[in-house]
């Protein structure tokens, strides 16, 4: 697993697709993440700098997991459906094939 800090948070994003939860999350177990570090991500809070995410990708025919670290975060309005996750900067750390 590519420096990722293990007492971190990982957020996951499914895109609405929940019958994929249970699957990703196998996935990044079996690459080193704890699964009690795994945590749905939700539309009201996003996480801080210094954690991740884990988002499927693309949305609606997935083929890959990619993994994040969240670099900052802005304040403002969000402009997207991506809710409070639309106001971090990430950068992309590594990719699962699901």
């Amino acid at each position: 697993m590519a420096n990722i800090n293990p007492n971190k948070t990982v957020y996951l994003i499914v895109h609405g697709q929940r019958h994929m939860e249970e699957k990703v999350r196998e996935k990044l177990v079996s690459n080193g993440i704890k699964p009690e570090r795994i945590q749905l991500a939700s539309l009201d809070r996003a996480g801080e700098s210094g954690e991740y995410v884990a988002m499927i990708w693309p949305p609606i025919s997935p083929s890959e997991i990619r993994i994040s670290e969240i670099v900052s975060k802005h304040d403002g309005e969000n402009q997207s459906g991506m809710g409070a996750w639309a106001s971090i900067e990430r950068n992309d750390i590594q990719t699962i094939t699901l």
